[in-house]
Formats: C-alpha cells, sequence, structure tokens
C-alpha cells in the first residue's frame, strides 16, 4: 500500500496517523470484528452496546486485541486499533482515515481477522453469567 496521506482536518486537529494507507479488506475485516463484539455484548448483557469502532469514548481490551474509539481529549492516541505489532488508527470512526504502522497483507489481515473473532467467542464463554455455560 502506499503511503497514508491524512486529510486536512485529520493533519490539523486528529490524533497522530500511521505510516501506511490500508485497504478495503482491512476495513472490512475490523467491520466483522465489530460485528462479533456486537452480538457477544448483547449475549451477555442484553443491551445494545456502545461499540468502541465507533465515536463512544469506550474501549475493549482482551489477551488477543484491543480496540478504543477515537479521542477527544488533549492526549496522544497512539492507535484505535492493537492486534499483535499491529496498529490501525482512524479519525473519528472507523473507516475514516484509516492508516496501519505496517503493510498489511491480505494473510495478515485473515489471521488477524481469525484471532480477534475466535477472542471474541472466547470472551462470550468464559464472561457468561448463565451456569449452564461451559467454561
Amino acid at each position: 500500500m502506499p503511503a497514508y496521506e491524512p486529510e486536512l482536518g485529520q493533519m490539523v486537529f486528529g490524533q497522530p496517523h500511521k505510516e501506511h494507507a490500508t485497504s478495503n479488506i482491512v476495513e472490512a475485516a475490523l467491520a466483522m470484528i465489530r460485528e462479533e463484539m456486537d452480538c457477544v455484548m448483547w449475549n451477555l448483557h442484553q443491551k445494545e452496546y456502545c461499540s468502541p469502532f465507533s465515536n463512544s469514548g469506550n474501549s475493549f481490551k482482551c489477551d488477543t486485541f484491543e480496540v478504543h474509539a477515537y479521542s477527544w481529549s488533549d492526549e496522544e492516541q497512539p492507535y484505535n486499533f492493537k492486534w499483535g505489532d499491529v496498529e490501525i488508527s482512524w479519525y473519528k470512526y472507523l473507516g475514516r482515515g484509516m492508516s496501519a504502522n505496517k503493510d498489511l497483507t491480505p494473510d495478515t489481515v485473515s489471521n488477524m481477522l481469525n484471532d480477534c473473532i475466535d477472542a471474541m467467542r472466547r470472551y462470550e464463554v468464559e464472561n457468561d453469567p448463565r451456569p449452564h455455560r461451559q467454561r
């Protein structure tokens, strides 16, 4: 992917961006992770979840990945999404002004997607308050 060039508003007002532009498959993979997270959180809490992939101020962290909504504070936000050594940033909401700290191949994105979906499914089992679920 080519080097990332931020839009003017992101350059002036946004959090720091990464060096590499991202492809559509990166956005699609993150959207699928967001959908899985929304389903898991609904199953666990039976209410709508304020996704950290949106402009909610929310964060989520597990042993496999972490995601943080765009920060409106004056503190520098190093990334919005982190999986292993992959860091992805966006401007205000997922899909806008996305950049990564490295060039992400389709194989890397596929591995990231699989790892994160598996992590969300483990999270659901481990955090399910119903006694009949196996842990």
